[in-house]
C-alpha cells in the first residue's frame, strides 16, 4: 500500500506547495482511492506534479463537514466522472467557527448535497471486504481542546459541534489493517479504541491529522497529550501525523512514542 500525501499544511523538501488542509490518494492491491481533497484544487495540481492520474481514483471519502477537507469536490467531480463520493449524512450541514467573537462559515458548499454521485453514510459502512468507514466513535479519552470553537446548527441558533459528521476510513491488506483519519476531532486515542472494536485488533498503522492544538486559545494541555500518547504506545501502532498536530504537541507525542511516530508532508508517499 502507498499513500501519496497530495495535501497537508507542510510540504518535503522540493515537493509540491501544500495548504491549509488534507488530502491523501491512497494505492492499495485492489483500489485506488482519494480521502479529503483540501481546500480547492492544489490537491489536483499537486497530483500532476507526482504523476498521478485522479482519473483512475475509484472512490473518494470525505472524512467531515469542513472546508479544508472537502472543499474540492467538485473540482474532484470535474476530472473524475464516475467515482463515488461517500460522505457523512450530515457533513453538509451548517457548519461554524467563532472567530474573534463573530461566527464564520467553515462547511461544504450545501448545492453538492444534491449531487448523484454523494453517497451518504451512518455508522460503519462496508464498501467491501478491505474497506470500511465508521463514525460515531465513544469519548472514553479527551478530545481535542481546538473544538471549543467549532459549532454547528445555524447562524441564528448555533451549538457545539459533536463531530457526529466525522467519519475514518480503514483498509486491510495482506493481513494489515491501516487507519485513516481526517482530523481527529473525536480524539485519536477515542478513534484507534473504535477501530480496535472493529477489526478486533489495533490497527497497524495510523495515518491522518490529530486535531492537537498548541498555539491558540483553544491549546491542549500537554497532561492530556501526554496521557494520548501513552494510550496510543500501547496499540504498537505506527502513527504518521501532519495537518492539525502542531509541532509542541508533536514534539511531546514523539517523547513517548520515539520511532513509532512520524510527520508528513504534501510530497510524501507512506508505505504503512
Amino acid at each position: 500500500m502507498k499513500v501519496h500525501v497530495l495535501v497537508d499544511n507542510t510540504s518535503v523538501p522540493g515537493g509540491p506547495e501544500g495548504e491549509h488542509g488534507l488530502s491523501l490518494f491512497i494505492e492499495s492491491g485492489k483500489h485506488r482511492i482519494l480521502f479529503d481533497t483540501g481546500q480547492g484544487d492544489r490537491f489536483i495540481r499537486n497530483a500532476e506534479t507526482m504523476r498521478i492520474d485522479l482519473k483512475d481514483v475509484q472512490f473518494a471519502v470525505i472524512s467531515h463537514g469542513h472546508y479544508d477537507h472537502g472543499g474540492g469536490i467538485d473540482y474532484f467531480l470535474d476530472i473524475n466522472k464516475h467515482a463515488p463520493v461517500y460522505i457523512h449524512k450530515n457533513a453538509f450541514e451548517l457548519h461554524l467557527a467563532l472567530r474573534d467573537g463573530k461566527y464564520t462559515d467553515i462547511g461544504l458548499n450545501p448545492d453538492l448535497k444534491h449531487n448523484s454521485r454523494m453517497i451518504f453514510t451512518d455508522g460503519i459502512t462496508e464498501i467491501s471486504e478491505e474497506i470500511i468507514l465508521f463514525s460515531g466513535t465513544g469519548k472514553e479519552y479527551p478530545v481535542p481542546s481546538g473544538n471549543g470553537n467549532l459549532l454547528a446548527g445555524s447562524m441564528e441558533n448555533p451549538h457545539p459541534d459533536d463531530f457526529e459528521h466525522e467519519q475514518n476510513l480503514i483498509i486491510k491488506e495482506d493481513g494489515k489493517a491501516v487507519l485513516i483519519a481526517g482530523c481527529s476531532h473525536r480524539g485519536i486515542a477515542n478513534i484507534v479504541a473504535k477501530a480496535k472494536e472493529i477489526l478486533g485488533k489495533f490497527p497497524d498503522a495510523v495515518i491522518g491529522g490529530f486535531h492537537l492544538r498548541a498555539k491558540s486559545e483553544n491549546s491542549e494541555d500537554m497532561s492530556d497529550v501526554y496521557r494520548i500518547s501513552e494510550v496510543l504506545s500501547e496499540t504498537g501502532a505506527k502513527f504518521f501525523t501532519g495537518h492539525c498536530t502542531e509541532e509542541p504537541a508533536y514534539k511531546k507525542m514523539k517523547e513517548v512514542l520515539k520511532e513509532n511516530i512520524g510527520r508528513m508532508g504534501t510530497g510524501n508517499i507512506l508505505e504503512p
